[in-house]
C-alpha cells in the first residue's frame, strides 16, 4: 500500500505568501494607517508596482518588512496585484509556487 503526500510548500515559502498578504492589506487598506504608509506605488507604474526605497543598511535594511515587502510585492503576477478582494488574493497567493521572486528569503528554496 502507498501513501501519497500532498507536496507542502517549505516554510521560507509560506514566510513568503504571508508576507505577500500583509503587504496586500497594507496596499489596500486593511491594514493600519502606519503600516499603509510604508508602501508607495511606483511613478508612472501601470501594474500596481511598489517603489523600492534603497535601504540605509545592508545589515538591517535588506530584511525590513518595507524593503522585503516591496520586492516581494512586485515579484508577484500582475494579475494577483490587482485583486480586489481579500479572500481572492488568499486563495491565488495559496497557488504560487514562488517563481521570479527576487527576495532573498526563496532564493534559497531552489
Amino acid at each position: 500500500m502507498y501513501v501519497y503526500f500532498q507536496k507542502t510548500p517549505s516554510l521560507k515559502l509560506e514566510r513568503v505568501r504571508k508576507l505577500g498578504t500583509e503587504v496586500f492589506k497594507a496596499v489596500k487598506g486593511i491594514r493600519p494607517s502606519f503600516l499603509c504608509q510604508l508602501f508607495h506605488k511606483a511613478p508612472r507604474s501601470q501594474s500596481e508596482e511598489l517603489y523600492v526605497h534603497a535601504p540605509r543598511t545592508t545589515q538591517c535594511g535588506l530584511s525590513s518588512f518595507k524593503y522585503m515587502g516591496d520586492k516581494v510585492w512586485n515579484s508577484l503576477p500582475a494579475h494577483f496585484r490587482t485583486v480586489a478582494d481579500l479572500r481572492a488574493f488568499k486563495q491565488l497567493i495559496k497557488n504560487w509556487d514562488g517563481s521570479n521572486c527576487g527576495c532573498t528569503l526563496i532564493l534559497q528554496v531552489r
